[in-house]
C-alpha cells in the first residue's frame, strides 16, 4: 500500500513542479530551470524516504574534493537520476538529442544543458559533439555525469562498458569518480511497484588522468561492478536475493578493445 501512496504524490508533484518549469522554460534562462530540476530531484529522494519509507544511504563523500569533474556511475532506476540531481543539480549528463524536439519537454532538457548525442547516427561520429559538450560543461564549473552502459540494468547484471568514457577522461586530463549503487532495490527499473528497502549511492576512490584506455576501461569496471554487487548484497533481503544474478561475478570483466 506504502508504494501506491508513494506513487500517488511523486506524479503529483511531478506534475506541479512540471506545469511550472515548462512556462519558465519558455521565458526564464537555465538557471531557473536548473533550480527547479533540484527542487524536484530534492523532493522526490525525500518521498522515498518519508512516504514510501526506505533507506538510501550516500557513502564516499569524503573521497571528492569539492565538485567532482567526472562522475561515471551505474544506472539502475529513475531514482539515481533524482538523487545525482539532489547531490549535484547543476550536473550535465550525455543525454538524447531527440529530446529537444519534444513538445514541452524539450525546452526544459535545452535549459539543463546537457551533451547531447543522437540515437540514429552512429556514436563513433558523434565524439566531436560529445567531446565539444564535455569541454562546455566542464568550464562551465558543473561535473560531468556519465552511465558508460549507457541504459538502465537491474541489481547484479551488466552490459559491456563503452570507451566514450574514457575520450571524455582523457581529453579533460581530469579524475573520474566511479559510483556504487543499489537503489534499484527500492525503485526497480521502469517498475510500478517500489519498495521499502535499504539502499546506497556510494562514491569510489576517483581514477586519476592519464592511464591508457585498457587499463582505465577495466579499472572502472572492476571498481563499480564489484562495489555495486557487495551493496546488493549487503541490503537485499534473502528472498529477493536469490532472485538476482551477479554477472560480474560470473563473467568477469566484459572490456575488450
Amino acid at each position: 500500500m506504502r508504494h501506491v501512496i508513494f506513487n500517488f504524490s511523486f506524479y503529483v508533484t511531478t506534475l506541479v513542479l512540471a506545469s511550472i518549469t515548462v512556462p519558465v522554460s519558455l521565458i526564464g534562462g537555465d538557471r531557473p530551470v536548473r533550480w527547479l530540476f533540484a527542487r524536484w530531484s530534492r523532493s522526490t529522494v525525500w518521498l522515498v524516504r518519508n512516504v514510501l519509507g526506505a533507506t538510501i544511504d550516500v557513502r564516499g563523500l569524503d573521497r571528492l574534493n569539492g565538485t567532482p569533474a567526472l562522475l561515471v556511475s551505474k544506472h539502475q532506476s529513475e531514482l539515481d537520476v533524482a538523487l545525482m540531481g539532489a547531490l549535484f543539480p547543476e550536473y550535465g549528463a550525455i543525454a538524447m538529442q531527440e529530446l529537444d524536439n519534444y513538445p514541452l519537454v524539450g525546452g526544459i532538457v535545452r535549459k539543463l544543458g546537457h551533451i547531447k548525442v543522437s540515437v540514429e547516427g552512429p556514436r563513433k561520429n558523434q565524439l566531436p559533439q560529445v567531446l565539444e559538450g564535455a569541454h562546455r560543461v566542464h568550464a562551465e564549473g558543473r561535473p560531468i555525469l556519465i552511465y558508460p552502459e549507457g541504459t538502465l540494468m537491474e541489481p547484479g547484471r551488466k552490459l559491456r562498458y563503452r570507451g566514450g568514457v574514457w575520450h571524455i577522461y582523457n581529453d579533460l586530463k581530469v579524475p573520474a569518480t566511479p559510483v556504487a549503487l543499489s537503489l534499484g532495490l527500492v525503485w526497480p527499473r521502469r517498475d510500478w511497484k517500489k519498495y521499502p528497502a535499504k539502499s546506497a549511492m556510494e562514491f569510489l576512490e576517483p581514477i586519476p588522468p592519464g592511464l591508457p584506455k585498457n587499463e582505465f576501461m577495466a579499472l572502472l569496471e572492476e571498481r563499480i561492478e564489484t562495489a555495486t554487487n557487495a551493496l546488493v548484497r549487503e541490503q537485499a533481503s534473502p528472498a529477493r536475493l536469490e532472485h538476482f544474478t551477479f554477472d560480474f561475478e560470473e563473467q568477469g570483466s566484459g572490456w575488450k578493445a
